[in-house]
């Protein structure tokens, strides 16, 4: 068998194997909070109602991460430490098991927020992260808008911004990008670790 045949078929077979996973570590993912030397604040929105559908769609409030993508936000976590008002994130979203997927696109049929279940979320590959700097106590900074906004100010290239808000904006973005991370044009809180595409969609449901 040739070489690029073999390598065919091992490419075919990793996602395979990681959609027969019994469990989020099977396929991968890790406890963000359980990282050594991460100290981020996880703030779940999908686990409250406290998001736009008014409804609770997780029933865990763990943030789990693709291992590729949790060691880019330690990486990112850096960054930010170096920076000269030095902060850090609150996670407002991370692995989203599909079946959950497919409620906030009953909620919001619109491809520029919500991608299509047939084509599935990012984040149900464990491969994209939701999250705002904030202090090191756990509050938020000021950013152009709160979470899943729907607006055009919550959008990369809308500029009409407090100076400092749209400073931080543009930091986020350089940590996020130096750290491996793509930014989505309509939401500024929305980041994809490079190489998602190679991931699966999962549908294990996240551990209470």
């Amino acid at each position: 068998m040739k070489w690029k045949t073999l390598l065919a078929l091992m490419l075919l077979a990793a996602p395979l194997a990681a959609q027969e996973a019994k469990s989020l570590e099977q396929a991968g993912l890790v406890d963000v909070s359980a990282l050594p030397g991460v100290r981020v604040f996880i703030d779940m929105r999908y686990a409250t109602p406290h998001n736009f559908t008014g409804q609770k769609i997780y029933d865990s409030a763990k943030c789990y991460l693709h291992q590729d993508a949790a060691r880019a936000l330690q990486h990112a976590l850096r960054l930010a430490a170096r920076e000269k008002e030095p902060f850090t994130f609150c996670l407002w979203d991370c692995y989203r098991p599909q079946s959950a997927h497919q409620k906030l696109w009953q909620a919001v049929p619109n491809p520029n927020y919500v991608a299509p279940p047939a084509k599935g979320s990012r984040h149900s590959r464990g491969m994209a992260v939701d999250l705002t700097p904030c202090d090191f106590t756990g509050n938020p900074l000021p950013m152009p808008t709160d979470f899943d906004s729907f607006s055009e100010r919550a959008h990369m290239d809308f500029y009409d911004l407090d100076p400092d808000v749209l400073a931080r904006r543009e930091t986020l973005k350089k940590i996020m990008t130096a750290a491996g991370f793509t930014y989505t044009r309509t939401e500024w809180w929305h980041f994809d670790k490079t190489g998602w595409k190679q991931k699966p969609l999962l549908d294990i449901p996240l551990p209470r």
